[in-house]
């Protein structure tokens, strides 16, 4: 069975990665890289790449 996900949705999750991407970015600057602000926006960006690799996986099968 093929899976297709739609490119929208692909492509929001691009946009929410780079978004949280610049957060992180911006929080471990500020704030330090221990912080747990940081490290939160770390494990939400983790979680929002996992999501896109499945996506991904997924049309390749």
């Amino acid at each position: 069975m093929i899976f297709k996900i739609k490119s929208d949705e692909k492509n929001d999750l691009l946009n929410i990665i780079a978004t949280v991407r610049e957060e992180m970015i911006r929080t471990g600057m500020t704030e330090g890289l221990t912080s747990i602000n940081t490290i939160t926006l770390s494990q939400r960006l983790d979680e929002y790449i996992a999501r896109y690799q499945a996506i991904m996986l997924k049309e390749l099968a």
